[in-house]
């Protein structure tokens, strides 16, 4: 699902980015093409002050000069004196005839009565605009006529200059463009299946945890309910059969305590029951725990917390539960008073419970938990410290990960693997952090750091 997705995100990423690029790439062709008009235009310009330079300054005007400057520009001069065309048949053969051009150039300039047939009246330059002369085979041209008075009356000029077609333009300026796009739309393409990939990892791993999650919360609810309900039928078993199979379900005693002997386990498949059920309604309070979390629905008080308190308190709480387990539980504070954090006690009760009983769960008979806290800058630094079995550094790494356990053959009832991610979200939400590290001499030690709120106060009576 997720390659099919991803290959469905990068296409249209790549169409629609493509689709932007080359309308971009069209858009800097026409501006090419308009850019290229433009000097195309000036270069006419800059070839009518030449030519007009010559004829007005009395430079010679020959049939090689001609031949050589409308051979490289393409172009079409024709110069007349008092009405007499200067003889020259032209270097080049347009697609239209040459004298054709040249009338419909002095039907343009007519236009503007500009007419090198008529002698001017003023002793000045006459210049038609730059006009536009189309031919007959599609070709175009730009044009102008100049008339310049002299001694023995007055010359005139007709410039023509060959455009180059729009279509031969892109025709020789388009593949480069193309190719461009090509490669752009290519490069796209790759850059969009890399981020498309990066963007979807934590979608497949947001996937690949529920699934495990799934499967986790299957297994655990799977054996409670194994046990509820081959208690239930042992029960149902027990009270339906008729006293020969009582006696058998009780065999080995007098008739007169097969009665009580039922009776008996009766009562303890009832407390498997209950014990199971319990289970199972811990593993959904904290499975709604953390779905909350998920959905940003977990919300907790911010009051102000005097840590103090809160770990004499949780002390206090746990001493009975480890001098029970022949474990030495101790609380080692500063001298000074612990300064407080802002959030909520009740939560972070809960927190150092799960470590406490984390630590009670995995700590031999006659080994020490230490309760200890540190202020270090802005943050308080509150450790439990075990000497147990420890934590390999393999198992570390996944050690806030939900339903993840050392005990991979889940041997271990006491505990779902759901614990430690609690602990880990309940840090979160008070803007803290949770890490791990071995004890020194063997253990583990979990230091779950918080932000404090005001400076210390006093010294510790």
């Amino acid at each position: 699902m997720i390659k099919e997705l991803r290959k469905k995100l990068t296409l249209l990423y790549t169409v629609t980015t493509g689709t932007i690029l080359t309308l971009v790439v069209a858009g800097l062709l026409f501006y090419n093409l308009r850019v290229s008009e433009k000097d195309a235009l000036q270069t006419f310009q800059n070839q009518i002050v030449a030519v007009a330079s010559r004829m007005q300054y009395g430079s010679t005007i020959s049939r090689s000069w001609l031949a050589q400057t409308e051979a490289s520009e393409k172009l079409i001069i024709h110069i007349e004196e008092n009405r007499e065309p200067f003889l020259y048949p032209g270097s080049w053969v347009p697609a239209t005839d040459r004298q054709t051009l040249i009338d419909r150039a002095r039907e343009e300039a007519l236009k503007e009565k500009v007419n090198p047939a008529v002698r001017p009246v003023s002793s000045s330059v006459i210049q038609s605009s730059v006009f536009t002369v189309k031919g007959e085979q599609g070709d175009s041209y730009y044009g102008t006529i100049l008339i310049f008075p002299t001694a023995k009356g007055y010359q005139s000029l007709t410039l023509l200059g060959y455009r180059t077609p729009g279509a031969a333009l892109i025709r020789s300026q388009g593949p480069r463009f193309l190719l461009f796009d090509i490669l752009g739309i290519f490069a796209l393409f790759l850059v969009s299946w890399y981020f498309v990939g990066k963007s979807l990892e934590p979608v497949e791993l947001s996937r690949k945890r529920q699934n495990e999650f799934i499967a986790s919360a299957s297994h655990e609810l799977r054996s409670p309910l194994a046990v509820i309900e081959s208690s239930v039928t042992a029960i149902d078993a027990v009270a339906a059969a008729p006293p020969p199979l009582q006696s058998a379900e009780c065999s080995g005693s007098p008739p007169s305590l097969r009665s009580a002997e039922c009776s008996e386990k009766q009562a303890q498949y009832l407390k498997n029951i209950r014990s199971e059920c319990r289970r199972m309604a811990a593993l959904v309070g904290d499975m709604l725990l953390l779905a909350s979390s998920d959905a940003g629905s977990w919300s907790i008080k911010q009051e102000t917390v005097d840590m103090d308190t809160l770990l004499i308190e949780t002390y206090e709480l746990f001493e009975p539960v480890c001098q029970s387990s022949q474990i030495r539980l101790s609380l080692d504070l500063p001298e000074e008073t612990l300064p407080h954090v802002t959030g909520d006690a009740s939560c972070l009760k809960q927190l150092l419970t799960i470590l406490l009983d984390n630590a009670v769960s995995y700590t031999p008979a006659n080994k020490k938990i230490t309760i200890s806290a540190a202020v270090n800058g802005k943050d308080i630094t509150v450790s439990v410290a075990d000497q147990g079995c420890g934590i390999s550094a393999d198992v570390r790494a996944h050690i806030f990960d939900r339903f993840y356990r050392g005990d991979t053959s889940r041997t271990d009832k006491r505990h779902f693997g759901l614990g430690l991610s609690i602990a880990k979200e309940l840090t979160t939400l008070h803007g803290g952090r949770i890490l791990v590290d071995e004890t020194e001499g063997g253990g583990a030690t979990f230091r779950v750091k918080l932000p404090v709120v005001g400076e210390n106060e006093g010294k510790r009576l």
